[in-house]
């Protein structure tokens, strides 16, 4: 409470560093030990221990890459699994206020099919909340480009995944220029379209009132993800997002690519009709004969699905048979991409996202600490139904995620093998 109160992990250490140049020619290994030691002199917590052992993390401290007993730098650095002579990868890249933590549980399922797996963190991110009051969407978009560039350099074969606001970084920079034969899908989890609060433009604006910085102000408990959110990270990210509109993304040429992308029908951070909309203009098989292999995880009622929604999409609407589930409402943004078997973020309840209740400590308080808190998407219906409601972290689901994902994977080497 007294963090919440007082901001003691919102902001960077005023230790110096430089930053990476992000030049092509620089090789990814570079980028890794930069990365690191920047969260190290800039992250007020990075020499913390943190007892965190994902299969991710035992994998990395296989490969001589991390200690066995982590620190958080450990954690939310970037990282790469790297294959024996192997010629594929995969780069995943996370979202606003994350950190390549966000991956530790999907990189394995990618892993697993024989990819590297590559992460990057993005500019303003793994130090604390305040780093996102310097940046803007230009950063983002040229240390993507670099990632994007220097795999495809390194590999034969790249599928990019994006999660969030990186889902419009990636899509904006597919279709601004050629693509890279290479490059053979795209992966997109709760893609950032359009936000919920339509007025996100305006935080340009408000910025630059005197003393007005922040939209958030959480107590930063989270290790691997900023709680308090500045408004510049709302101009970053709708900048971002306006990139891809739909005005302007049917200009422009279309990567025949395999899309597959994840998302729930009560988001509350992202429009889910936006990204149906979306998802509708790029599946053109004039343009994308690759279109045919298109797949949506739609996690919640199906017949809210717009009625122009392409009939030849590969549709999955999985279904709750089982406890894991059945007492949880509405899967929400940041779910997806965790496991319930996370150490963290998953069904053990290590943490809880509480934010709802920022503004009340009362209910704030409850809901960190109630034995039985309820779990979903924070929508107004949720939290008017509910005493207590904590954002569901993990994707009950992820089991039958991790089917598809492989599934698609299986089909896209199938369909480059026949071309």
């Amino acid at each position: 409470m007294k963090s919440k109160q007082q901001g003691l992990l919102r902001f960077e250490s005023s230790r110096p560093a430089t930053d990476f140049s992000y030049q092509t020619d620089l090789a990814f290994s570079d980028y890794l030990a930069f990365a690191y030691q920047y969260i190290l002199a800039k992250n007020p917590r990075a020499s913390m221990p943190c007892p965190i052992f994902t299969d991710t993390y035992q994998h990395l401290v296989k490969q001589q890459q991390r200690t066995s007993t982590p620190d958080i730098v450990d954690l939310i650095a970037p990282f790469e699994l790297r294959q024996n002579n192997n010629h594929k990868a995969v780069l995943l890249i996370h979202g606003l206020t994350d950190s390549p933590f966000t991956y530790h549980d999907l990189a394995q399922i990618y892993f697993q099919q024989g990819y590297t797996v590559r992460t990057l963190l993005l500019p303003g991110h793994g130090t604390a909340a305040d780093a996102l009051s310097n940046i803007n969407a230009k950063q983002w978009q040229q240390a993507t480009a670099y990632a994007i560039k220097r795999t495809v350099k390194d590999f034969d074969q790249v599928i990019l995944g994006g999660y969030s606001t990186s889902a419009a970084l990636l899509l904006n920079y597919l279709t601004v220029q050629p693509v890279d034969s290479k490059i053979k899908a795209l992966m997109l989890f709760s893609p950032a379209t359009e936000p919920h609060n339509k007025n996100g433009w305006l935080a340009k604006w408000i910025d630059r009132i005197p003393f007005i910085n922040w939209i958030d102000k959480d107590a930063d408990i989270d290790f691997a993800k900023y709680e308090s959110f500045p408004l510049n990270a709302a101009t970053a990210a709708d900048d971002a997002m306006h990139s891809i509109a739909l005005s302007t993304l049917i200009k422009r040429p279309l990567p025949n690519l395999p899309i597959f992308s994840v998302m729930s029908d009560v988001d509350t951070t992202i429009d889910t009709r936006a990204s149906l909309q979306l998802l509708t203009a790029l599946h053109d098989v004039k343009a994308r004969p690759a279109n045919r292999l298109d797949t949506l995880i739609y996690y919640g009622d199906a017949t809210k699905i717009t009625r122009d929604f392409p009939d030849d999409y590969t549709l999955l609407n999985p279904q709750c048979k089982s406890s894991t589930c059945k007492n949880i409402h509405g899967i929400s943004h940041i779910a997806v991409v965790n496991s319930p078997n996370n150490p963290y973020y998953g069904i053990a309840d290590v943490y809880r996202n509480c934010g709802s209740y920022l503004d009340d400590d009362t209910l704030y308080k409850l809901c960190k600490t109630t034995k039985t808190p309820n779990i979903g998407e924070r929508t107004a219906e949720n939290i008017a139904a509910f005493p207590t409601f904590q954002r569901l972290t993990y994707n009950p689901y992820f089991t039958e995620q991790a089917h598809y994902i492989k599934q698609f994977i299986k089909q896209v080497e199938g369909f480059q093998g026949n071309q």
